[in-house]
């Protein structure tokens, strides 16, 4: 199986279940009747990407004569790399409601900085800092996305 195959059956699998989540998505009364909710996009995406994924696994690749194994494809990647840097999203995932938005993601960068090999602290602090404070302001600010502080915030007495 060639690369983009085994690429495209996790991009498959991905979006299948990332449209099966998106039906979660709770909606206000009103927004019911809407035409755009906080549904579309994410039904939208995974209906690209199963589309897409098809598309590559259907296909033919470029190289018919040349197939090789599972594991001759995935020979010299670097996994651990790819493994902490899904053990960060989860630690993500799971610390953003009690750190806040903006200290769990400035963390994450930083962390992700580290485990990609960036080992310059400055350049590490002068991308992550003004890039959330970007992300923020533009959901915050312009999109009018209530963003929660953190329980942190709550439990130290600071909000």
């Amino acid at each position: 199986m060639a690369r983009e195959k085994i690429g495209a059956l996790a991009i498959l699998l991905f979006s299948i279940s990332y449209g099966l989540l998106a039906t979660r998505i709770q909606l206000t009364f009103l927004a019911q009747q809407e035409i755009f909710t906080a549904r579309t996009m994410p039904y939208a995406l995974a209906v690209m990407g199963v589309i897409l994924s098809l598309a590559i696994l259907i296909l033919p690749t470029v190289d018919p004569a040349g197939k090789r194994s599972l594991g001759e494809e995935t020979r010299g990647m670097e996994w651990p790399k790819a493994i902490l840097l899904v053990v960060l999203m989860l630690v993500f995932g799971l610390t953003m409601k009690w750190l806040g938005f903006i200290i769990a993601s400035i963390f994450f960068l930083l962390v992700g900085f580290w485990i990609l090999g960036e080992r310059r602290k400055r350049m590490m602090l002068l991308t992550a800092i003004p890039l959330v404070i970007v992300l923020w302001a533009i959901m915050s600010l312009l999109l009018g996305v209530y963003i929660a502080p953190g329980e942190i915030f709550y439990q130290l007495g600071i909000l």
